[in-house]
C-alpha cells in the first residue's frame, strides 16, 4: 500500500536498508502510486516502455528517497541498472549522465534482463547511497 504518495515494494522486503552509514535501496522503477508505470504507452496494442522517460523518474524518486535519509545522489556509491532491451541503453545512459559526472559518480552494472515486475516497465536501479 501506497503512503503519502509513495510506492510500496511489490514483495516483502524494504524499499530502504540502513546499515551505518551505508543506505541500500531496494529496486526503484518508475511504478507510480496508483500502481501505473511512467512513460509506458499502449502502440498497436503492444505495451512499450520509454527508456529515457523512466530512468528520468526513477533518478527523481531515488534523490527524494536518498535525501530523506541524510543522503543525496552526489553520495551514490555503486548502482547496478537493470533494462530489459540493451537498444534502451542509449537512451538510459543520455539521462543517467546528466545527474552523474564519470569522474565523481557511482560505480555502475548494467544488466540486461527478460523482464521486470511490471509490463512496459523497461528500466530498474538498485542502489548503494553513503551517508552525509
Amino acid at each position: 500500500m501506497a503512503v503519502a504518495g509513495k510506492v510500496a515494494p511489490l514483495g516483502n522486503y524494504p524499499a530502504v536498508k540502513c546499515f551505518g552509514d551505508l543506505i541500500y535501496v531496494s529496486g526503484i522503477s518508475a511504478r507510480l502510486p496508483d500502481n501505473s508505470v511512467a512513460g509506458v504507452d499502449q502502440i498497436g496494442g503492444q505495451v512499450k516502455g520509454n527508456a529515457a522517460i523512466q530512468t528520468q523518474v526513477i533518478l527523481d524518486k531515488l534523490k527524494s528517497l536518498l535525501e530523506e535519509h541524510g543522503s543525496g545522489l552526489d553520495k551514490c556509491l555503486d548502482v547496478t541498472a537493470f533494462l530489459t532491451d540493451m537498444g534502451d541503453f542509449p537512451a538510459f545512459n543520455r539521462v543517467y549522465a546528466e545527474h552523474f559526472q564519470i569522474e565523481t559518480g557511482p560505480a555502475r552494472t548494467t544488466i540486461a534482463v527478460k523482464a521486470l515486475p511490471k509490463p512496459g516497465m523497461v528500466v530498474e536501479l538498485k542502489v548503494v547511497a553513503g551517508r552525509r
